[in-house]
C-alpha cells in the first residue's frame, strides 16, 4: 500500500504532536512528585556568597511560593561559606543542601565529592559556557568588573579606556584596589598572557595604589572622595548607585573580567527534594528576573537588567587554570600590592 507525501506529513507530526503530550505529561507529574517529597522534608538550608539582602530577598520569593518549605539561610565570604561548609562535612555533620559560591570554590568541591549532579530541566536556558556538562553546577549570575570613578573628581574626558592608560603619572595616588584580587589578577594573565600582565602589574604597582580589603567598602570610600578611582568595581553595585544619583560612574577596559558565582546541589543533602526544587526555582525565568530587577546580572539568557551594557566584551577566566596558579597569583599580587 502506497501513501502519499501528505499523508505521510500528516502522520509524522501527530507522531510529534502525541509523544510531545507524552513527554509533557511526564515532566508535570515529575514536577507533582518533587513538590510532593519536597513538602513532606519541610525544610532548606542554604550556604552562599551572594550579598546578604539579595539571598533573603530569593528566598524569601521561594518561600512564598512554596509556604510548605522553611528557609534557612547563612550568608558569608566565599571563604568563609567554603570553610564552614568543609568543616561540617568533616565533622560528620549534614547540615547544607543547596550551596553558591564561588567557581573557584565550587570546583574544589567538586573534585572532593562535595557537590552530586543534578540536571535541573531550567539549565537548558543558559549558555553551555554558565553550566557544568556533568550538571554539578550552574552559574545564578555574573559579577562584571568595571573602572569606577568619583564624578566630582574625574572628568569624562579623561577617563582611562585602557589597562594601560592607569600608568600615567597623574593617576599616581589616586587609584584603589581590594587586597584580594583572585579573579581579577588571573583575568589579566589568561586575557594578556602572562609576561604581558607581570609587566603591567609591576607598574601599577609603582603608582602607590590604595588598598583595602572589601570591594563594597572600597566604593564607599569612593564615594567618600578618599580616592578617585577603584580599578576593580562590581558593575551592579555601580550601576545601583548610579541610579540613587550618587557621585559614581563606570567605564568598561575590555575585556571585562567577569565573575560567575555557581549554584549546587550538594552530596548527601538532608533535604533534596527542597534543594531540587530551590535550585529550578533560582534557575527559572521568574528566579533568574528577580536577581535581574535586583540590578545583578543574570546568567539565564534573555534575561538582564536594566542599563546592562550589551556590547561590553567579558572574559571568563578558565577556573581550573584559576585554581593551578592561585598560590603563584596570590604570592605575585602579594608582593607587588600588599608588601610593607
Amino acid at each position: 500500500m502506497k501513501f502519499s507525501r501528505a499523508h505521510l506529513f500528516i502522520n509524522a507530526l501527530f507522531c510529534i504532536l502525541f509523544c510531545g503530550t507524552i513527554a509533557s505529561a511526564a515532566e508535570v507529574e515529575d514536577r507533582k512528585k518533587l513538590i510532593e517529597m519536597a513538602q513532606k522534608e519541610g525544610n532548606l538550608v542554604f550556604y552562599t556568597s551572594m550579598d546578604a539582602g539579595d539571598a533573603r530577598s530569593l528566598t524569601e520569593a521561594f518561600q512564598r511560593k512554596y509556604p510548605f518549605i522553611k528557609t534557612d539561610l547563612f550568608r558569608g565570604g566565599r571563604e568563609a561559606v567554603f570553610s564552614r561548609f568543609s568543616l561540617e562535612r568533616k565533622a560528620g555533620r549534614y547540615v547544607t543542601d543547596v550551596v553558591s559560591v564561588g567557581e573557584f570554590h565550587v570546583l574544589e568541591m567538586k573534585k572532593q565529592n562535595l557537590i552530586t549532579p543534578y540536571a535541573s530541566p531550567e539549565a537548558q536556558a543558559f549558555p553551555q559556557d554558565f553550566r557544568d556538562p556533568q550538571g554539578y553546577w550552574t552559574c545564578v549570575y555574573l559579577t562584571v568588573a568595571v573602572l569606577a570613578y568619583n564624578t566630582n573628581k574625574v572628568k569624562v574626558d579623561e577617563l582611562p579606556r585602557r589597562y594601560e592608560d592607569l600608568l600615567n603619572p597623574k593617576w599616581k595616588k589616586r587609584m584603589a584596589l581590594d587586597a584580594n584580587e583572585e579573579r581579577w589578577v588571573p583575568g589579566l594573565i589568561q586575557s594578556m598572557g602572562r609576561d604581558k600582565a607581570v609587566s603591567f602589574l609591576k607598574a601599577l604597582a609603582q603608582q602607590e595604589v590604595y588598598i583595602r580589603r572589601g570591594r563594597s567598602l572600597l566604593t564607599q570610600l569612593l564615594l567618600a572622595g578618599e580616592f578617585d578611582v577603584q580599578i576593580v568595581a562590581y558593575w551592579h553595585e555601580v550601576n545601583r548607585l548610579m541610579k540613587k544619583k550618587a557621585p559614581i560612574g563606570w567605564v568598561g577596559i575590555e575585556p571585562a573580567v567577569t565573575g560567575a558565582p555557581q549554584l549546587s546541589l550538594v552530596d548527601k543533602a538532608p533535604h533534596p527534594n527542597a534543594a531540587r526544587l530551590f535550585i529550578d526555582f533560582v534557575l527559572s525565568a521568574e528566579g533568574q528576573g528577580m536577581i535581574a530587577k535586583l540590578g545583578r546580572v543574570a546568567a539565564r539568557q534573555g534575561i538582564k537588567p536594566e542599563g546592562y551594557p550589551e556590547n561590553l566584551k567579558l572574559f571568563l577566566p578558565n577556573p581550573e587554570l584559576v585554581a593551578a596558579q592561585l598560590e603563584e597569583n596570590r604570592k605575585l599580587y602579594e608582593s607587588l600590592f600588599l608588601k610593607k
